[in-house]
């Protein structure tokens, strides 16, 4: 697939996860289902990936005060706060394993699964 068609695929997988999630109770974790669009941009730059997230985090706040009420406060806020944590998470240890994969890669040559720097 082409990076466009996955940052589309992506983006339109963080709306209808934000549109199912204003649907049901508070409680259920939906924060869990934001992940696959960030691995799904796993070959993207970290600042996008970056991106990704404080748009994901922003948008499980959002959900939190568009969910219809569901279980105990508490729990729901651990929950939102786990799932944020969780998308970080995923960032890092892509980022982790990009850093490892250029790392191991013979010299002057990037693996095959970094994106190509862009040239002027």
């Amino acid at each position: 697939m082409t990076r466009t068609l996955m940052i589309i695929l992506s983006l339109g997988l963080i709306g209808l996860i934000f549109l199912t999630e204003s649907w049901t109770p508070l409680g259920f974790a939906h924060g869990l289902l934001y992940l696959m669009p960030l691995i799904l941009l796993r070959h993207e730059h970290l600042a996008f990936q970056a991106g990704m997230a404080v748009l994901i985090t922003l948008m499980i706040a959002m959900g939190y005060l568009g969910s219809p009420p569901g279980f105990r406060e508490d729990y729901v806020l651990l929950n939102r706060a786990l799932s944020a944590l969780a998308v970080w998470a995923i960032v890092i240890i892509q980022a982790d394993g990009r850093a490892a994969a250029l790392a191991s890669s013979p010299p002057g040559r990037a693996p095959s699964s970094t994106v190509p720097e862009e040239r002027a």
